[in-house]
């Protein structure tokens, strides 16, 4: 079965990220992206920061571990 990309950023999104402010895990579909690349969630975030909807857009999801039909966690 081949997995459309919206159910690629949907599993991608069910990862589990250390937030980088308080070190509490979060899926990373609830979190926010830093300028460095670090991720941050509700709580530790500023206004500078990407909501998780607003840079999966940007990703190339082809590269995704998840569109690999063999790939296991």
């Amino acid at each position: 079965m081949t997995k459309t990309d919206q159910d690629v950023l949907h599993d991608f999104g069910k990862r589990i990220q250390r937030c980088y402010g308080c070190f509490v895990a979060y899926h990373l579909r609830d979190m926010y992206l830093g300028e460095d690349v670090t991720f941050f969630c509700e709580h530790c975030k500023d206004n500078t920061m990407f909501h998780f909807d607003d840079f999966s857009r940007l990703l190339d999801i082809s590269k995704l571990n998840e569109m690999q039909a063999d790939h296991h966690h």
